[in-house]
């Protein structure tokens, strides 16, 4: 059989390995993509932020992809895609609950905090339905002339003297005919499936992270609004600045969280994050569900009538690190090298960071190997600095306070990186979350002990390590966070090209 060629072969159909297929195609280079299922297929990494969107639209903007650009807010997304399923995202919402108790909170909203990140509807960040966007983008790449093969079984994947060989055939049809392609760069973008990693004898790191959870999950339908059933219970402090059932909603819980992501056609996405238990002690998914909701009122009572779309996912082991990301004419995407938690939602935006940068080191001429192995050093980094940031509400979990105060750290990095972005900065000189900037990582690395201190610390010591961990932040506050009118509400935080609005 005739062999193709190609500039560049990716591994994986997902919005991320198709996103970058339409940006090569765009620019002329010859593209193949390859995938062991089909799309459209379910998929979770569901919430987009701030960041996310600012890099969507710069890419239709520098790429003239004006198909991509109505992804980037909900209000235009509804305009010109209604018939592409997505929610409304108006910013972070955190409840926290106690074991057999209804929910409750005071005036000064001691059990909850709401951060937004657009001042309205329209300009929303959205939750992406991955089975339309992944596959809508899919189409857009095709569309490019991204040769694109779905549900085949890799059967050969070699190194050559000038990249690679690689050849296909139909999933489950050994014996069938194969197709077989030379490329001269090979990206996976595989996310956890790591056939990259595991074909270079890479090492994985997984233990280096600090944090190690596990997740059950699904999509349900009849899950009832939870601030119609604080409004019922007399409780209105999860309708300002926005209301909670338009956010990305975190329902902290002793053992772990439960997340909530509502869409436009009466689909909720829900999942319970946890621990990672050791080795032989995984108990059934809809048993872990169960006994969840059995021991939280409040959250029975909202899925007490639904219904789930699919049987429950159990993950297994959440996060994830390759020793390398990229190397001599290969390289991963940020999701695929790998992978931290969902807490703050850094999936999506760190994806579309990572095809920037990519598309740009590919598209540019020349030799990209040194561009690629400064990529792959960077991702790598920027794993473990977002570990850092997660890490450390994981660490202050039990006292809400001070999870507040944790929280505050992943705010001021992604706020930074999207104030550089807004100013001129492109995307491959800046790190993710502004990592690359020594001086915030520096501040945030010295004001993290004092916050782990502050939590067994008497009521004077407690004091002093939150001041003394708001003084090393507040330099780079440029929000608000710390200064907020109402406690545990920020109204607006997301950087503009002027500055940043509060």
């Amino acid at each position: 059989m005739p062999v193709m060629k190609a500039d560049v072969l990716i591994l994986g159909s997902s919005f991320s390995g198709s996103l970058l297929a339409w940006l090569l195609a765009q620019r002329g280079l010859r593209v193949v993509l390859i995938d062991r299922d089909r799309q459209p297929r379910f998929a979770i990494g569901e919430s987009s932020t701030p960041v996310a969107d600012l890099l969507l639209a710069q890419l239709a903007s520098g790429w003239g992809l004006p198909e991509l650009a109505p992804l980037a807010r909900f209000g235009s997304w509804q305009d010109a895609y209604p018939q592409l399923i997505c929610g409304k995202k108006r910013g972070f919402s955190y409840f926290r609950h106690h074991p057999g108790q209804r929910y409750v909170d005071s005036a000064d909203h001691d059990s909850s905090l709401l951060v937004a990140a657009s001042s309205s509807d329209a300009d929303s960040d959205t939750h992406w339905l991955r089975a339309d966007v992944d596959h809508f983008l899919l189409t857009r790449a095709m569309a490019a002339g991204v040769q694109a093969f779905e549900a085949v079984d890799l059967t050969r994947l070699d190194r050559t003297r000038s990249g690679w060989a690689a050849s296909w055939q139909p999933a489950g049809s050994p014996g069938s005919t194969e197709t077989s392609v030379r490329a001269d760069w090979l990206i996976d973008a595989s996310g956890g499936g790591g056939l990259l990693g595991r074909f270079l004898g890479l090492s994985r790191r997984d233990d280096q992270l600090s944090t190690q959870t596990e997740a059950v999950y699904g999509h349900f339908r009849g899950v009832a609004s939870w601030d119609a059933l604080q409004l019922a219970a007399g409780n209105r402090s999860t309708l300002w600045p926005f209301a909670s059932d338009d956010a990305a909603q975190h329902h902290l819980l002793d053992e772990g969280w439960l997340w909530m992501l509502r869409f436009v056609d009466g689909r909720c996405s829900a999942g319970l994050v946890q621990p990672l238990k050791p080795a032989g002690r995984a108990d059934g998914a809809e048993r872990v569900w169960a006994n969840t909701l059995t021991r939280y009122p409040s959250l029975a009572a909202c899925f007490a009538d639904s219904q789930i779309c699919q049987p429950l996912v159990a993950s297994g082991r959440l996060n994830r690190l390759w020793s390398a990301a990229a190397g001599p004419r290969w390289a991963m995407l940020p999701t695929t090298a790998g992978f931290v938690d969902p807490l703050h939602s850094t999936g999506i935006a760190h994806a579309i960071h990572g095809v920037a940068r990519l598309a740009t080191v590919l598209s540019a001429g020349g030799d990209p190997t040194e561009p690629l192995a400064r990529y792959g050093e960077t991702v790598i980094k920027e794993i473990c600095w977002v570990d850092s940031l997660v890490s450390a509400a994981y660490a202050v979990w039990d006292d809400f306070e001070l999870f507040v105060e944790a929280c505050r750290l992943f705010f001021i990095a992604t706020i930074n990186f999207e104030q550089r972005l807004h100013d001129g900065t492109f995307p491959e000189a800046a790190g993710f979350l502004s990592a690359d900037r020594l001086p915030l990582r520096t501040a945030v690395l010295k004001a993290r002990p004092h916050l782990l201190a502050a939590a067994p610390a008497t009521a004077d010591a407690r004091r002093c390590h939150r001041q003394q961990f708001r003084e090393l932040l507040e330099p780079w506050d440029t929000a608000g966070l710390f200064t907020a009118a109402t406690p545990h509400r920020l109204p607006h935080t997301a950087a503009s090209k002027s500055g940043v609005t509060v």
